[in-house]
């Protein structure tokens, strides 16, 4: 019995011995416990509240794909494609020699890359200048990827893939790009786009004010109806949601919603029109260099032809036109330097003279030498001047005047004469058109000056400006210019007489192709000016037509009939024994036109360092070639206005080019009351190649 209670002690004690330790263990543990927490919230907890309230999430856009562009009969010109691209993503780990040896190693791998451009292009605060590595501020966020190479070779993407862990940070990843139709068609209406950091930092305040929708490196449209229907195009961007620390590393994928498509637009172009345009201008030009008078410098060329009962513009060419697929990576300096004087569309604005081959200070001081595209009209203004003698009672359509050859309208010296001096003999409203009398044209004008005093050139204006001369078409693409009025400069400086007689035969306004389109359909359409239309309609992705355009009238101006019908037998009878007749003979349509040889004194600087003091001296005269018309004169169905700066006579330069378009227009559409049925196998002229 002792044995037994004995062991039952000894039991008993182990028993609460491996309970104290049992309880030492657990006392130990909720003391290390709390100990710990006592450190995280005491010692640490500053450090630990900051690093907590550092963490937020990141809204990623994923860019839509932008929509497809078309002309009017559905011919591809413009669209978005995929293309494999590698991308550069930070990682937290990641430092200065890093980035130096990634960049370098990559230069090997990627063809046609230097290091200097992809560490540019990593955008991690380091790039070289003078061959060293040298701090530059991040141009993004530093979680964001960075594009590297686009389109890469099935060689570039097995490499990259195949040896993913020595080239962290670096993947390969399909991305929309932009690709242009390489026959070039309508390139400077179409516009291109660039990355939205450079259309940002480019102070294009739509894009400041849209920061938030748009990557960094997400093309944008930059120019042209790229730019102007970038709305429309652009889509809905999707987004990736991110959780990111405070140094801006990823640490989840949250949420992600996909993007939509953008929309599609088709314009009213033809590129069959277009391109036989283009095409002929890139013939036309040489031969008139070497044949044509005062021409010998004609370089570029600049037409519109628009649909006279619509405003629907069919063809627009800015010659000379380049590739806009250069655009797609962004050109390098060569490239940038062999294509920047033809960037600009000379239909709307400003284009400088082509000075190629020349390049750097060269070039700039040789384009001095030189018109840009806004030159001064010439004659085929005198229209409208006759128009208005009509209109304020200055003369009649039945207007009969002995032209004297030399028409004197101020002091001794103030003269006006006629083309190398011709005497008309007696003249009538439409004869004065057909001959292209300035001494007719210079008795209206002061005939307008002495009814109308100091108010003279405000009236003046008013008829141009109905007409579109003066002010902005209303065509939907960005940085339309509204001309120079140079007649008011002469006004505040000559007065009035000077003025209006200077300004009545063309010499004192200069006027854009679009402007001189409108104007010259205006005239067709019996005073109805329509806002020229380059898109005829928006469709989604789907097919369904989003938005449907309608012809817009502008104002309309109120003339007799018999007035309109002065002004149209007029310019039809300049076709017909008149400055365009040779241009037009044997064509099957009548067509009503005026042809405009403009003078232009061409001023250069002695330097190009304008912080200094530059003096200017009158380099040489020149001709510039300008043609407006209609046709047929009967049911008016196209207007098209030409500018060949430089080019000499009107009919022998613009004038030949707007028979071209003539002929490519009723070859596919058709001068008369209906349209021919579209055939798809014309969509490409045959044997035709670009540039």
């Amino acid at each position: 019995m002792y044995n037994q209670e004995k062991k039952e002690n000894s039991r008993l004690k182990q028993v609460f011995n491996r309970l104290n330790l049992l309880l030492l263990l657990v006392f130990l543990i909720f003391a290390l416990i709390i100990f710990r927490l006592a450190y995280v919230q005491v010692v640490k907890g500053e450090e630990y509240q900051a690093e907590a309230v550092s963490k937020s999430d990141k809204k990623v856009p994923i860019p839509a794909m932008r929509g497809n562009i078309y002309d009017r009969h559905g011919n591809l010109i413009v669209h978005s494609r995929g293309s494999f691209t590698a991308v550069f993503q930070e990682k937290e780990y990641m430092n200065k020699d890093y980035y130096i040896q990634l960049a370098t190693k990559l230069e090997k791998i990627l063809e046609g890359t230097t290091k200097e451009d992809l560490l540019k292009k990593m955008d991690v605060g380091y790039e070289y200048k003078n061959g060293n590595v040298v701090k530059s501020p991040r141009m993004t966020q530093k979680f964001l990827e960075k594009d590297l190479k686009h389109d890469l070779s099935q060689k570039e993407i097995a490499y990259l893939s195949e040896h993913r862990n020595e080239l962290d940070g670096v993947a390969v990843i399909t991305k929309p790009i932009r690709e242009y139709d390489p026959k070039q068609v309508a390139v400077q209406t179409i516009g291109y786009v660039r990355p939205f950091n450079v259309a940002d930092n480019q102070g294009i305040e739509y894009y400041r004010q849209r920061k938030d929708d748009y990557l960094p490196n997400q093309t944008v449209g930059y120019d042209g109806i790229e730019r102007s229907y970038e709305e429309e195009l652009r889509g809905e961007n999707g987004y990736r949601l991110y959780q990111v620390d405070a140094h801006q590393n990823i640490l989840k994928q949250i949420k992600e919603v996909p993007p939509k498509r953008g929309n599609n637009l088709y314009l009213t172009i033809d590129q069959r029109v277009q391109l036989e345009t283009r095409d002929f201008i890139k013939s036309f030009l040489p031969k008139l260099r070497a044949t044509g008078r005062n021409a010998s410098y004609a370089k570029t060329a600049y037409a519109v032809a628009m649909e006279v009962k619509t405003g629907k513009i069919v063809a627009m060419v800015s010659y000379p036109e380049y590739d806009p697929n250069i655009w797609t990576s962004g050109p390098d300096k060569e490239t940038y330097e062999q294509n920047k004087y033809s960037f600009t569309n000379g239909t709307i604005r400003s284009a400088p003279y082509d000075v190629r081959p020349k390049t750097g200070k060269a070039a700039e001081m040789e384009n001095y030498k030189h018109p840009a595209s806004i030159v001064p009209a010439g004659s085929v203004v005198k229209p409208l001047t006759v128009l208005m003698g009509l209109s304020e009672g200055l003369i009649t359509p039945y207007d009969y005047w002995a032209d004297p050859g030399a028409y004197h309208y101020g002091g001794a010296s103030d003269v006006v004469r006629n083309d190398n001096g011709h005497n008309y003999g007696m003249l009538t409203p439409r004869t004065a058109i057909q001959k292209s009398a300035n001494t007719y044209m210079a008795r209206i004008g002061k005939l307008m000056s002495e009814k109308h005093g100091k108010n003279s050139v405000t009236v003046y204006q008013k008829y141009y400006h109905a007409f579109g001369l003066g002010v902005k078409t209303g065509v939907d693409l960005p940085g339309e210019s509204a001309g120079n009025e140079d007649f008011l400069v002469m006004n505040k400086r000559y007065g009035p007489l000077a003025a209006m007689v200077q300004a009545s035969f063309g010499q004192q306004g200069r006027y854009t192709a679009m402007q001189l389109a409108q104007y010259v359909a205006t005239i067709a359409n019996k005073g109805v000016r329509l806002r020229p239309q380059l898109v005829d309609r928006i469709v989604d992705a789907k097919g369904n037509v989003v938005r449907p355009y309608k012809t817009e009238v502008l104002n309309v101006i109120k003339e007799s009939d018999i007035n309109w019908r002065t002004i149209h037998q007029g310019m039809a009878m300049v076709t017909q024994g008149g400055t365009a007749t040779s241009a037009f003979a044997g064509f099957p349509y009548r067509v009503a036109a005026k042809t405009g040889t403009s003078q232009q004194d061409i001023y250069v600087p002695d330097s190009t360092d304008f912080t200094k003091k530059v003096n200017w001296r009158k380099y040489k005269e020149i001709n510039n070639g300008v043609f407006v018309s209609f046709a047929p004169v009967e049911d008016p169905k196209l207007a098209v206005a030409v500018i060949v700066p430089e080019g000499g006579y009107g009919s022998q330069s613009a004038g030949r080019i707007a028979r071209a378009i003539y002929e490519a227009y009723d070859k596919y559409i058709g001068l008369g009351p209906t349209d021919k049925p579209y055939d798809p196998k014309t969509a490409v002229p045959k044997d035709k190649k670009t540039e």
